[in-house]
């Protein structure tokens, strides 16, 4: 890869390591870097002298399939090791695979190859899909599984000579093996590491390789999510809600700013909105003349002193998501609000200079009708009453995904033509309205991303024929056809005591 210009990259010498690790996103550079999760991980790596620890990703132009540090190939590394946050990542990583000449299927690999592992959220809930591609997989948190897979690798002296030792590594799944994997977490977040000296593009605001927040300093504050929401991953593969303390934050920011010198500051966690020290902390950050940005917020949390800490730190846009427009679908999902709460937020952080809000909904939900989705359309309206001018109101409106572990995992994936009739409907009631921005996904991704979800290690041989092709929806289709793959069999709504593919991953 064309080296990007930055901050606290680490560079360490291939003769002085016995472990050399290929750290690969399965997307652009700005894409990967703006979380925490790359950082971390390089952080976790390259902490041990004895290992080595690089940075891969999809290039953005026509940089080339290197490293980031080296400009090292991928197949020289003893561990290529794939952080995975989307399905649609997919496609990605066997493309990696092949632009370095790595054989695709573990089997097919030879004892000097690379070993292939991979984490991430989508692999925690349902590794199948790239089973046949993958040697191990993690099955949790990564911090209590670095060591032990670095030193078995260590004491074996090739990563791939005794691939099956590795599932007694609790939270590692073989899929060689299929055998029965307990989810590993960090129980304390207060002594878990956080990284420090984070790497930030030196390049200007504009550029495509500028993270979405900016130059800005990343600290996990909450990791998981006690509401458990009945469509949401991260609540059931990712439970409980653990929480770093507010002296352990301030205390991050304020020895990161001294290795990442920067103006602003990222608070990230699947319900940061629930951390009890929320205000203290947006309080702390702008007492030191810092900006912050919080990805979302619950209607709960938003009172006014915190909307004028978001004032103050800079943002000028919140994001709240209700998911559903009326209480019976809230109930559905697990969400719990009123619309009063809703509108009264809205209204909140308008009164103190928050004058962009984005909103997201579901449609498609078991149970839902026509009026819960027309709903969508009135509770937007009522919310945009309170004062939001042209263009101030971004509507997301996104089809039902079923995720695996969660209560949708049986539902049907809602058919392309009732998606497609709920956004018109949507669209109708807003008529020409200057006050929205509506942001909607194609219903025919969604199903391709439910399949991707949901599906098993025959999936894979799809995934594999698109990472050759172009990636398109054309692309699905010609695959799924080439492998036989009727999708309704994936998609369409499940009896309660069918075998799912990852009953053996225990979260």
């Amino acid at each position: 890869m064309e080296a990007i210009p930055e901050l606290n990259i680490i560079k360490k010498d291939w003769r002085k390591v016995d472990v050399k690790v290929a750290l690969c996103y399965p997307n652009v550079y700005r894409a990967g870097m703006t979380g925490l999760t790359v950082k971390l991980l390089y952080a976790l790596f390259n902490a041990r002298r004895d290992t080595l620890c690089e940075r891969f990703f999809i290039p953005t132009f026509k940089e080339g399939w290197r490293s980031l540090e080296s400009n090292q190939p991928l197949k020289r590394f003893d561990i290529v090791a794939f952080t995975i946050q989307y399905e649609w990542d997919y496609p990605n990583v066997l493309r990696m695979l092949l632009k370095s000449n790595i054989p695709l299927k573990s089997k097919e690999r030879r004892e000097d190859d690379p070993l292939i592992i991979a984490g991430g959220p989508c692999v925690i809930g349902n590794p199948e899909p790239l089973a046949d591609y993958i040697d191990i997989f993690v099955i949790g948190d990564a911090e209590p599984i670095i060591d032990p897979v670095i030193d078995l690798i260590k004491l074996h002296g090739k990563p791939r000579k005794r691939i099956e030792e590795f599932a007694d590594i609790k939270g590692i799944y073989v899929p060689s093996l299929s055998n029965e994997t307990e989810r590993v977490i960090v129980e304390n977040l207060d002594e878990a590491p956080h990284p420090l000296a984070q790497q930030v593009p030196l390049v200007g605001e504009d550029s495509p390789y500028m993270p979405i927040f900016g130059k800005a300093f990343t600290v996990e504050v909450v990791r998981g999510c006690n509401r458990r929401c009945r469509f949401c991953l991260i609540g059931h593969t990712y439970y409980p809600k653990r929480e770093r303390s507010l002296e352990k934050v301030t205390s991050i920011i304020e020895e990161g700013l001294r290795y990442t010198p920067v103006n602003k500051i990222s608070l990230i966690g699947a319900s940061i909105f629930e951390y009890k020290h929320l205000e203290n902390l947006c309080e702390f950050i702008v007492s030191r003349g810092l900006e912050f940005s919080i990805s979302s917020l619950s209607p709960k949390s938003i009172t006014e002193r915190l909307a004028e800490l978001l004032r103050r730190g800079g943002q000028r846009r919140a994001t709240i998501a209700p998911d559903g427009a009326t209480m019976k679908t809230r109930r559905i999902i697990g969400k719990i609000m009123d619309d009063e709460e809703i509108v009264n937020a809205a209204r909140i952080l308008l009164s103190r200079g928050i004058k962009y809000l984005k909103m997201y909904f579901m449609i498609g939900l078991p149970g839902e009708d026509l009026e819960d989705v027309v709903a969508i359309a009135d509770l937007s309206k009522r919310v945009a009453d309170v004062g939001y001018g042209s263009r101030s109101v971004h509507l997301s409106i996104n089809p039902l995904i079923p995720k695996p572990h969660t209560a949708f995992q049986w539902v049907k994936t809602p058919s392309v033509a009732y998606i497609r009739n709920c956004l018109k409907m949507i669209k109708k009631e807003l008529g020409n309205d200057k006050r929205f921005v509506i942001d909607t996904y194609d219903p025919r991704y969604a199903q391709i991303q439910a399949l991707l979800s949901l599906g098993d290690r025959k999936i894979g041989e799809a995934i594999d024929l698109v990472a050759r092709w172009s990636g398109g929806l054309g692309s699905w289709r010609r695959a799924l056809k080439k492998c036989g793959i009727r999708i309704e069999e994936y998609i369409g709504e499940k009896p309660r005591d069918k075998p799912m593919p990852w009953d053996k991953i225990k979260v």
